[in-house]
């Protein structure tokens, strides 16, 4: 089913100017806009085909932080672009606490910014804009996921990740897809949630591992050596024989141990590191690498993070984005590199979008890195082009 045009923008600001600014802006890049200057005004304007918010953390008559919380506890899909006039520290918790309610956050935008500011962050949601629901305002069930999984709806991305030493292309990063057959395109974040939440994430989990490990097999036949990354869902990690049954499938297809890396998000791990830390340490005796994600968003400890035995720390893209302009990230992903040096990782940044970023992080000593700058997420056949053409 076609996508929704145009995309339809809101913008919430008690000040009217600022309003008509996004609204012209957004239009000016085919946007449909419309802007709300009051809480009243965002629920009559708000609906579920609302693709954009463009939301001020100051209103009158109530904060931001309760407008994400809005959105979050009524799943919302919009993405969301935050902007203030206040310290920036105020902007980063703000765009973590939605990033932590599920939310696709764009960005954020201090007052005040040019118009070029606002466009760049909307045309990353252009970019993007094949991860949002295209065709029905109703929410897959999880019943319709089952049937997704059984009939392979879903589909597999891979992102290539690169080295910054000059030696070039390093593995590639798995990621899940599902094209609904009337519903278009489901956001990862709502589909992988309602796997986790009606324990069909083990399913999902073994379906995507499969697949992508076959896809390895196959490229590796045809004389390409890949590494590859796959995130698992915690739920995952309680489950004993997953270890094993993971071991079988890369025996089965004669593949390395050690070219499969399991990604791990921070802050799952630090809610119960004791739980998972025996799956860990025994699908790392098996030869597995492991992967701590997201990092930077949660709270780990030294002691927590040096219990684990990580071979890989990935750094969030929230800190990756806006470290050229922003020093707050740009010295935690320098103490980051340097702690992941010091306790024997690797380091990949995730998110990197211009040459400049790059630059900076080679020059900090970062490793690997992935990002729609280095390359999207890809099928199969589009990967091998765009391998090809690097070679």
């Amino acid at each position: 089913m076609l996508a929704k045009t145009p995309t339809q923008l809101l913008g919430v600001d008690d000040e009217r100017d600022m309003g008509f600014f996004v609204c012209s802006v957004a239009q000016g890049l085919g946007f449909s806009a419309t802007s709300a200057g009051n809480t009243g005004e965002f629920a009559q304007l708000f609906n579920r085909k609302t693709d954009v918010i463009v939301l001020d953390l100051f209103m009158p008559d109530v904060d931001g932080i309760e407008l994400i919380l809005f959105l979050a506890e009524n799943r919302s899909n919009a993405a969301l672009i935050l902007m203030s006039g206040v310290d920036k520290n105020v902007l980063n918790s703000a765009e973590q606490l939605a990033k932590e309610q599920g939310l696709n956050v764009l960005g954020t935008l201090n007052k005040p910014f040019r118009k070029k500011n606002l466009a760049e962050l909307l045309d990353k949601y252009s970019r993007s804009s094949g991860n949002i629901f295209t065709g029905s305002d109703e929410l897959p069930s999880a019943g319709e996921l089952t049937e997704a999984v059984e009939e392979k709806q879903i589909s597999l991305a891979f992102q290539p990740q690169v080295s910054s030493d000059g030696n070039g292309f390093a593995g590639v990063e798995v990621l899940a897809r599902w094209k609904h057959p009337v519903k278009g395109m489901i956001p990862p974040g709502f589909f992988v949630l309602l796997a986790e939440e009606t324990g069909l994430v083990e399913d999902l989990t073994v379906f995507v591992m499969e697949k992508s490990l076959k896809q390895i097999h196959q490229w590796k036949d045809q004389g390409m050596d890949l590494r590859l990354s796959v995130n698992m869902s915690p739920r995952i990690l309680k489950d004993l024989e997953i270890p094993d049954r993971i071991s079988d499938m890369v025996s089965r297809l004669e593949l390395d141990p050690a070219k499969l890396v399991i990604e791990v998000t921070e802050t799952a791990l630090m809610e119960d590191l004791i739980k998972y830390l025996e799956i860990l340490a025994r699908l790392k005796m098996k030869g597995f690498h492991l992967s701590i994600d997201d990092f930077g968003t949660g709270y780990p400890s030294m002691q927590q993070l040096a219990r684990v035995p990580f071979n890989e720390l990935k750094i969030d893209q929230t800190f990756i984005t806006k470290m050229d302009n922003d020093n707050e990230c740009r010295s935690i992903t320098k103490t980051s590199i340097a702690l992941a040096h010091e306790l024997g990782m690797k380091v990949v940044a995730k998110g990197i979008e211009t040459q400049t970023v790059w630059d900076m992080l080679r020059e900090m000593g970062c490793d690997e890195g992935q990002g729609y700058w280095i390359g999207r997420p890809m099928e199969a056949e589009q990967f091998v082009e765009w391998l090809n053409m690097r070679k």
